[in-house]
C-alpha cells in the first residue's frame, strides 16, 4: 500500500497536462528599454466577467494564478511617478465606471492578490477603459510602441481594455551611450560611430548642431557616400544651405571610389537631387 501510495505521488509529479489559465509571457524594446511582462491567461469560456468572477473595487492579479509582474530594463516614468528599474507586481481594480485604477508594487511573488499591501504600492493611477466591440477570448497582454521615449502596458480581456502609459529619458540614454562610444571605439571604427550618432539626432529630431558636430568628425576620418549625404541634410537642417548644396557635389564625386559607392548614390540620387533643388529656392 506504502509502495502504491509512493508511485502514485511520483506520477502526479511527474504529470504534465494543459492548464486552464496558460502561462504567458511578453517582451518589447521601447526606445532602450526593456519591457516584460509575465502572466496567466484565463479565459472567458461563457462566464460573466467583470463585477461577477473578478469584483468591481477590489485589487485583483490582472491575470491568474501567481500575480501579474512586470519587468522595466531602465527608469521609466508613470504618472508623476519615478519607476527604478526592476521587477514589480502589477495589479488592477477594475471598476463599474469609465476609469480602473492601475498599480504597479514591489511585492511580485505574490500568489492572486492574497498578500497584497497597499503600503508597497510604488503607482497608484486612474486609467480609462475602453469598450471592445468584439470579445477577446484569452486575457492579454501587449507593449504599444509610442515612440523613442513613450509606450503602454495594454491589457485586454472580454470587451475591456485599459492602457498604462509609460515614458522614458531615451534621448538622454541615447547620448551617454554616444559619448561611450565615441571614448571607447578603436580609430578606425570611430569615424562610423561618429556617423551613426549624427545619424541618430537627424531622424530622431536630436539637437542639429550635435549632430553636426559629430557628423563634421566623421567626414573629417572618412568621407564616403553615406556620411557625405548626412552632412549636407544636417546642413540644410542647421539652415546652412549654401553648405549643404555645396557638400551635395562631393556626395557625386565620392560616388566613383568604388563599385559599391556607386550602386548605393543611385539609389540616393532622386532624393539628392530634389533636396538639392529646394535648397536652392531658400
Amino acid at each position: 500500500m506504502v509502495g502504491l501510495l509512493l508511485l502514485s505521488t511520483s506520477l502526479f509529479s511527474q504529470l504534465e497536462l494543459p492548464q486552464s489559465s496558460p502561462k504567458a509571457s511578453i517582451g518589447y524594446r521601447v526606445g532602450l528599454t526593456d519591457v516584460t511582462i509575465n502572466y496567466s491567461s484565463p479565459a472567458v469560456k461563457k462566464r460573466a466577467i467583470y463585477g461577477t468572477l473578478v469584483p468591481f473595487e477590489k485589487v485583483w492579479r490582472a491575470g491568474a494564478n501567481k500575480c501579474t509582474d512586470i519587468t522595466f530594463s531602465t527608469d521609466v516614468k508613470i504618472g508623476k511617478v519615478t519607476v527604478s528599474k526592476g521587477k514589480y507586481g502589477f495589479f488592477l481594480i477594475p471598476k463599474s465606471g469609465n476609469t480602473w485604477t492601475a498599480i504597479i508594487n514591489s511585492d511580485f511573488e505574490q500568489w492572486g492578490a492574497y498578500d497584497y499591501k497597499e503600503s508597497k504600492d510604488i503607482v497608484r493611477i486612474d486609467v480609462p477603459v475602453e469598450i471592445l466591440a468584439k470579445s477577446i477570448e484569452h486575457l492579454q497582454y501587449r507593449i504599444d510602441d509610442r515612440g523613442m521615449d513613450q509606450g503602454a502596458i495594454v491589457f485586454e480581456w472580454e470587451k475591456k481594455r485599459v492602457a498604462v502609459p509609460f515614458s522614458m529619458e531615451t534621448m538622454k540614454m541615447a547620448m551617454t551611450n554616444i559619448d561611450k562610444a565615441v571614448k571607447d571605439s578603436k580609430a578606425d571604427d570611430l569615424w562610423a560611430v561618429h556617423a551613426e550618432a549624427a545619424e541618430f539626432f537627424l531622424k530622431n529630431n536630436g539637437d542639429p548642431k550635435l549632430a553636426l558636430t559629430h557628423i563634421d568628425a566623421s567626414v573629417k576620418l572618412k568621407a564616403v557616400v553615406w556620411n557625405l549625404w548626412m552632412q549636407a541634410q544636417i546642413q540644410a537642417k542647421n539652415n546652412d544651405y549654401k553648405s549643404a548644396i555645396a557638400t551635395a557635389a562631393k556626395v557625386a564625386e565620392a560616388s566613383k571610389a568604388s563599385k559599391d559607392e556607386a550602386d548605393y548614390y543611385k539609389e540616393l540620387e532622386k532624393d539628392i537631387n530634389s533636396s538639392v533643388a529646394m535648397w536652392k529656392k531658400k
